[in-house]
């Protein structure tokens, strides 16, 4: 947590005016714009998203002269372009990657059943989330104690506390898991699912039918919170780096997230910053491991 934290001396540095590079992303098969895709640049390791419509901006002066741009969608291949060739009014259209399409499935069952998973959140505590160019995805594992494989027909996520000013698209992804590494391992995401959390307390979203398997033994899934454009932008108005820091310092400005305590270690919280790698929450407490509060409603043939 406190690695998350220190995001904010992020922000402190100095700001000049530069030029700024307008770019959309569209769908090459039918040129539909493709919201929120996954912007990186400064050898990858910045992440900003397009907005809505499919457009993104960046300034001239935060491309180093060796740097490349990269877009990344789900279910297309990534694009990448050299800084040097990175053109204001560009159309990037995104390729379909057909190889990692998943097999339609057709199944039939004339009885089902739902369950809850994670029925029983326990202790809970807050969590607020760092701000503006910082790409965070949370995710954790969830044992599945029917033994039995479904599909996820609902999910719900915990608030404690809304932050009013705030609302953040949240895109749904999940993993297998890795035995070995005791960590999420391979990602299987294969469709972009936003879900938007309004509300305190519990928010409750309908899931697509037979999108999200839930294997036998236990759900990995994740949560990846992006600060849109328009957010970011009221951020960047603000060109003394004490505003920035009084801005981030106010937790209106930013989401939180209910984070439920675990005990056992495999069921730990996992986070990614950015474009870096997977790492684990610290214990809490030399007891507790801190994971994000959601339930589940999964489907299951029973015949």
């Amino acid at each position: 947590m406190k690695n998350l934290l220190l995001v904010l001396s992020f922000f402190c540095f100095h700001f000049v005016h530069a030029q700024s590079i307008t770019a959309r992303v569209i769908d090459g098969l039918n040129n539909k714009p493709l919201g929120y895709a996954i912007v990186l640049y400064n050898h990858q390791q910045k992440v900003i998203y397009t907005d809505i419509n499919g457009y993104f901006s960046l300034q001239t002066d935060s491309l180093m002269s060796n740097d490349s741009v990269a877009v990344a969608f789900l279910g297309f291949i990534k694009f990448v372009i050299a800084a040097k060739d990175f053109k204001d009014g560009m159309v990037i259209k995104m390729v379909p990657d057909m190889q990692n399409l998943q097999p339609v499935v057709v199944t039939s069952c004339r009885k089902t059943e739902t369950y809850t998973l994670n029925k029983k959140t326990g202790r809970i505590k807050q969590y607020i989330g760092p701000g503006p160019e910082t790409r965070l995805i949370i995710m954790s594992r969830y044992d599945n104690i029917s033994g039995i494989h479904g599909y996820l027909t609902k999910l719900s996520i915990l608030i404690d506390e809304k932050s009013p000013n705030m609302q953040v698209p949240v895109r749904l992804r999940w993993y297998e898991w890795n035995v070995d590494a005791h960590a999420p391992g391979k990602e299987l995401t294969d469709t972009s699912i936003l879900v938007y959390p309004y509300r305190q307390g519990w928010n409750d979203f309908d899931l697509p039918a037979k999108t999200i398997a839930c294997p036998k033994d236990w759900l990995v899934f994740g949560l990846e919170f992006i600060y849109t454009p328009e957010y970011k932008n009221q951020f960047d108005l603000l060109k003394a780096n004490a505003e920035k820091v009084k801005w981030l310092s106010d937790m209106q400005n930013r989401w939180s997230l209910s984070m439920q305590y675990v005990t056992d270690e495999d069921d730990c919280g996992f986070y990614i910053v950015n474009n870096g790698d997977i790492t684990r929450y610290e214990k809490k407490y030399d007891r507790y491991f801190i994971r994000p509060a959601l339930k589940f409603t999964v489907e299951v043939c029973v015949e």
